[in-house]
């Protein structure tokens, strides 16, 4: 399996310079929480694509092991971006992936291999349900519920865009059929640009297999395109990290007081009191106390300790 990032859009509307992937997310950049989802896979190869003034800063957080960056010097759209990996591809499927789609899970990407795979589909993709699908590509189905195509925001009618039904970005293709129907997409009438949602109604019209995944967990295609969604993501990302350290059997005392990057572990028995920061890799032990008044960075406190009134950075 191959692993496309598309990573080349600026923060325009975000009111930041350089890459939008690039904002940080609890910590790290949000195109790391992305890396960290693929990662999981161990696929063969992953791509990133990014913009000419962008790609220093991507690369510089993200290094070279392991990844391969692709330049799109004109920002022509999704199809084109994929294209200009066609080249560097030699696996048999390609996963597509947004960089500023930073809350979906590994499980989810698991469920639509599984489900590409067990259909023999040509092409996956991933939908949810939004209450307000305002600038999302919508999915036009078939009477009998199968997928015939996506259409973009910009381009939909006014019934189009009564449709709830989104088009996350992410998708799984067989690489071969792929890159060949890339070849035929055109630009769109409205915006120039050309969408790699194009490929999926191609596809319907030549009598190929596509499947949808549609998810419950609206939360997980949520894109950040400003600063109001970035708030939104943190908020669900603190949750799910206060989730997990509750079923592992930590107690966060005051969960509004606590300040926590993603990459914080709290083992079992581990409580927090308190207004705390814990920064970077923390790491908590089980039975220890800390709070209130602490901030840790890179800290690992062993188990059964009690840490109050302090500040460290990078200890154990």
């Amino acid at each position: 399996m191959t692993v496309i990032i598309l990573a080349a859009g600026k923060g325009k509307r975000m009111m930041v310079r350089g890459p939008k992937v690039l904002q940080p997310l609890l910590g790290k950049p949000m195109i790391c929480h992305i890396m960290s989802t693929v990662n999981r896979f161990s696929p063969e190869e992953i791509l990133v694509v990014v913009s000419p003034s962008g790609h220093e800063g991507i690369q510089k957080v993200l290094g070279n092991e392991g990844i391969r960056y692709v330049h799109q010097n004109d920002p022509r759209g999704t199809a084109d971006a994929v294209s200009l990996c066609s080249d560097l591809v030699g696996t048999r499927r390609v996963m597509v992936l947004c960089g500023d789609v930073p809350l979906i899970r590994s499980q989810t990407l698991a469920d639509m291999i599984e489900l590409h795979q067990s259909r023999g589909a040509a092409a996956t993709l991933l939908s949810a349900e939004l209450p307000d699908p305002s600038g999302y590509g919508r999915i036009i189905r078939n009477g009998n519920g199968s997928v015939r195509g996506i259409i973009e925001h910009k381009d939909a009618s006014a019934s189009e865009r009564d449709i709830r039904e989104i088009n996350s970005g992410t998708y799984v293709f067989e690489s071969e059929i792929l890159f060949d129907f890339l070849k035929r997409v055109e630009p769109s009438p409205a915006t120039g640009e050309y969408y790699l949602t194009d490929v999926v109604a191609m596809l319907v019209n030549a009598g190929m297999p596509v499947e949808a995944l549609k998810i419950e967990d609206r939360n997980e295609v949520m894109g950040i395109n400003d600063r109001t969604a970035l708030k939104r993501v943190e908020d669900i990302y603190r949750r799910r990290l206060l989730a997990k350290w509750a079923k592992a059997g930590a107690l966060v005392q005051h969960p509004q007081m606590l300040w926590a990057d993603s990459d914080v572990e709290l083992a079992p028995g581990a409580r927090i009191i308190g207004r705390a920061v814990l920064r970077g890799f923390t790491s908590i032990g089980p039975g220890s106390s800390i709070g209130p008044s602490v901030h840790l960075e890179d800290t690992v406190i062993e188990g059964n300790n009690k840490i109050k009134g302090s500040r460290l950075r990078r200890s154990s």
